[in-house]
């Protein structure tokens, strides 16, 4: 004859618990000795279809691990079913003013939290995820939304991190890495600092950087700022360059004459010597504008 049985208790200490997410038949030894009201110790394994605890206290499960013990969990679950949508572990909260689950750890080495997913060879788990984070807002159902929760969310309490904040590490790079100091890399060195803001490494023969754009005409590709936050050059939806002002070929300082709306040219550091093809080549020298043709003639537009 099988039986279910129910521990009510507000703490309970095994040697080992396990779980088991299915049916069976409910057993367990005999208590060796009961410390104290509500706080019973088994000397072995305790197996049981349900674990209740509703006790004011805190219930733990509890596992004291040294350096000599292996894979010593204070409380593993484990779903033996192969087929069907049961969980291993169901974490749920009604509670609106804190949060559903706490985790802490003091790792060196190891991350707070591990996932595996172990993939199948077939490649059967093309819509399967390490990590699923599902925002949904109870009485929604025309797919309105509605939450204004944030779906992943990094901050500090004692200042900023010295390590990544993100680091996605996928071909022998760091495919996208987010600094502690907010610099964002893409396809960098593993390891390496961003030269800039953010830095890109094209690495392979692919487009480095591609925006394409929408139908809207009056929109813009990209737009740049100055400090004080005017436009100072647009790229604009037809692909054509807006820029208050423009400097070829400088290297070092600008230098627009004192103007404003204006296109500078700096004298070419090398004169052009061939003939260009399928049109010509502008450019400045001794501070004079040039051309040169496909056919090679040189004619000064402008002197000096």
């Amino acid at each position: 004859m099988t039986s279910t049985r129910r521990l009510f208790l507000g703490a309970f200490t095994a040697g080992a618990v396990t779980v088991a997410a299915g049916s069976g038949t409910a057993s367990a030894a005999e208590p060796e000795a009961v410390q104290a009201e509500g706080d019973v110790v088994y000397p072995g394994e305790v197996r049981a279809r349900n674990f209740t605890t509703d006790g004011g206290a805190t219930s733990s499960f509890l596992a004291v691990s040294t350096a000599t013990t292996s894979k010593l969990h204070a409380l593993t679950a484990f779903q033996s079913g192969v087929a069907g949508n049961g969980v291993a572990l169901n974490v749920v909260s009604h509670n609106p003013d804190d949060s559903a689950m706490y985790l802490s750890g003091a790792e060196r080495k190891h991350g707070t939290l591990k996932i595996t997913h172990r993939g199948h060879v077939d490649a059967s788990d093309g819509g399967a995820a390490a990590v699923s984070v599902y925002l949904e807002t109870t009485g929604v159902e025309d797919k309105s939304g509605g939450t204004a929760a944030q779906g992943i969310f990094v901050t500090h309490t004692t200042g900023p991190t010295k390590g990544n904040l993100i680091t996605l590490r996928n071909n022998g790079v760091d495919d996208f890495v987010v600094k502690g100091s907010g610099a964002v890399g893409i396809g960098i060195a593993i390891g390496a600092t961003p030269r800039g803001r953010v830095e890109i490494d094209q690495r392979t023969s692919s487009i480095g950087l591609l925006m394409q754009a929408n139908t809207d005409s009056a929109s813009r590709l990209a737009e740049f700022r100055d400090r004080a936050g005017v436009a100072k050059l647009r790229i604009l939806n037809s692909g054509a360059l807006a820029a208050q002002n423009a400097m070829f070929g400088v290297t070092s300082a600008e230098s627009y004459g004192g103007g404003d709306g204006v296109i500078g040219i700096r004298n070419a550091t090398t004169v052009p010597s061939e003939n260009p093809t399928n049109g010509g080549v502008l450019f400045a020298e001794g501070g004079a504008l040039k051309w040169r043709g496909p056919s090679g003639t040189v004619t000064t537009v402008a002197p000096a």
